[in-house]
Formats: C-alpha cells, structure tokens, sequence
C-alpha cells in the first residue's frame, strides 16, 4: 500500500507521515527529496526536478517497489496534474490542507527553506483549491498524531 501525502509547504506532511510510520506497524517513509537531491549533486543543477522525467521514474520505481513490500508513506507537494496522476497512481492519496494563516506562521517557524516556500504559496494553494489532489484532510489546530489516526481510520 502506498499513503502519499500531499499539502502546501508548511502544512505538516512530513511529521504527519512520521506519525504514519510509527502508528502503522512495518510502514516505512519514501522521502522523493531525497531523490532530488542527489540528482541536484550529481547529474542535473536546474531548478525543480519535478520537471525532470529521470525524477519521476526514479520516484515511481522506488515508490512502487515499497509499496509490494508493505505499507509506504510518501510526503510531498506535488501540484501539477500531469505529474501528480502520473506520482500518484495506485496510491491512496491525502491532501494536507490549512488555511493561508496557518501554514504562513508554519512556515516561520520552519528553518527550512522559508523564502522559497512562501513563493511558492500561492501556486499550491490555487492548484488544491481548484482541483482533486487527494482527500482533504484539514490539518489547522490539530496535531500530527491526531491527523494521523484520522487517516487511518479512512483507509
């Protein structure tokens, strides 16, 4: 089985898939940044590597792989149709959503890549307003733990 968490940046899809792995015995994490950044060391220094088709054959294969040998839990923004069908496919899928408050004070609290993710803001949340990028699963006031219970009681 393979749980992909989708979401804006800053709304919670890695401690949340945390949560997954460690309340859903013999789950494991797939982290597709990891992917990423090899690729960003080795072969290819553009921007998104969601562009990139390497990218997303090597974040298939590897998802795919996981997912036969158990439960495998995937955290990552994906907004773009085209590569969210072709990432997600076979996978139960879980939009993260907060509200534009929720995710900007996130955010500022994160030490990760702040400026780039408030840039990129307004790009997610249109695409997840307007589209179908998985079950919504509103994630405001509510912790990682809880989130997670919710969504195993759904699958």
């Amino acid at each position: 089985m393979i749980i992909w968490l989708n979401g804006a940046f800053g709304v919670g899809k890695t401690s949340v898939a945390q949560e997954l792995v460690r309340l859903v015995p013999g789950s494991r994490l797939t982290d597709p940044e990891r992917i990423g950044y090899v690729m960003k060391r080795t072969l290819w220094r553009g921007g998104d590597y969601q562009e990139v088709a390497l990218w997303r054959q090597l974040v298939r294969w590897q998802v795919t792989r996981r997912g036969r040998s158990g439960v495998t839990v995937v955290p990552m923004t994906v907004v773009r149709r085209d590569v969210f069908e072709e990432l997600t496919d076979g996978a139960r899928v879980f939009l993260l959503t907060a509200t534009r408050s929720t995710l900007e004070e996130r955010i500022s609290r994160s030490g990760e890549a702040q400026d780039w993710r408030r840039q990129n803001l307004d790009r997610c949340l249109d695409a997840f307003e307007t589209g179908d990028y998985g079950e919504r699963t509103p994630t405001d006031e509510r912790s990682p733990g809880e989130i997670a219970r919710t969504i195993i009681e759904r699958l």
